[in-house]
């Protein structure tokens, strides 16, 4: 654990120890200016991450260095430094560098719970590596319905960086209060083992990992491995990452324009027919159709939405409009 970890003493899943880095991070922090990414075609031949709800990442020591697209489209890499806000809306990439040492928090808003990491990087990590997320914190309630308006502002595209700072703070204070409600938890240690395996698997889920990879890494027996996602999952691990990688193809189909053999490779299918298949068992249509029944649901809402008789054109991106139209 990092210098800030020690001075909090924070321990996994003790939520009082996360609270005590909220509650250090306000302090600190007074005003805070907040970096949003936002939608544009990822890079190609890039290990990208990018998730179906907001990421906040907080640099705690240190810098951390990050590519992704700004509000200007524009591809760039920043560099953070403690007090700066990174924040990555659903269906947005980043590609973060594992390069300098430092130490981070990130703050994850999923539908049933809010998760809160602490990451120490001592290391630069070899190209495409990142470091294990092993100390962390999930609530057990979800997130509130303030919570959830302070989101929706700050994934706002042109939100001002030190008014989008200080509505995180609101939304930190929030959190604060959520983990303050929540009773001591303590989990039996194969239970623990497990969480921690299951956030790594959906956080590198676009990564070309198997059994045997996972149970080098977090040093354990592939029968065991095997075992634990049986009891706690109720599926085999190969079952859970074919689910999270389909998850993550068919946010790719709604919002790039990535074909359907790029989308395949990225999430880690070297076959474009295979990966149809498995597509269409999991979502009932093949890929290229599951991406034109959304834009053709899209179109029929802009069309209801306008009152007349045809749709608003201009709300079609001009690379996705037909053709002499």
């Amino acid at each position: 654990m990092g210098v800030v970890a020690d001075e909090l003493g924070l321990v996994h899943f003790d939520g009082s120890g996360f609270a005590g880095l909220i509650d250090s991070w306000l302090d600190r922090f007074p005003e805070p200016s907040i970096l949003a990414a936002r939608n544009a075609l990822p890079p190609v031949g890039r290990e990208f991450e990018l998730y179906p709800y907001p990421v906040f990442d907080l640099p705690l020591s240190g810098e951390k260095v990050i590519t992704f697209c700004d509000i200007r489209s524009r591809i760039c890499t920043m560099t953070l430094h403690p007090g700066d806000v990174f924040l990555l809306p659903p269906g947005v990439w980043k590609l973060p560098r594992w390069t300098i040492p430092h130490e981070m928090s990130s703050l994850v808003f999923q539908e049933k719970f809010v998760r809160i990491t602490y990451v120490e990087l001592e290391h630069s990590a070899p190209e495409g590596g990142r470091p294990v997320c092993s100390c962390f914190f999930h609530t057990a309630d979800s997130p509130t319905g303030e919570m959830r308006a302070l989101l929706r502002v700050l994934c706002t595209p042109g939100l001002n960086e030190k008014a989008g700072g200080a509505v995180f703070r609101g939304l930190l204070h929030l959190v604060r209060e959520l983990i303050a409600r929540e009773p001591p938890l303590r989990l039996p240690k194969s239970e623990a083992t497990f969480i921690k395996i299951r956030n790594y698997l959906i956080d590198n889920c676009m990564s070309a990992i198997g059994r045997e990879d996972v149970a080098r890494r977090f040093e354990l027996n592939c029968a065991y491995l095997s075992r634990l996602f049986h009891r706690f999952e109720g599926c085999t691990l190969s079952e859970f990452m074919t689910r999270l990688r389909l998850d993550r193809a068919a946010m790719l189909l709604r919002d790039t324009v990535l074909s359907v053999d790029e989308i395949a490779d990225r999430c880690c299918y070297r076959s474009t027919p295979f990966f149809t298949n498995q597509f269409k068992r999991y979502y009932g249509l093949p890929p290229a159709r599951y991406r034109s029944s959304l834009r053709a649901e899209e179109y029929a809402q802009q069309f209801s939405s306008t009152g007349g008789d045809r749709p608003d054109r201009s709300a079609v991106p001009f690379s996705e409009r037909a053709p002499g139209r």
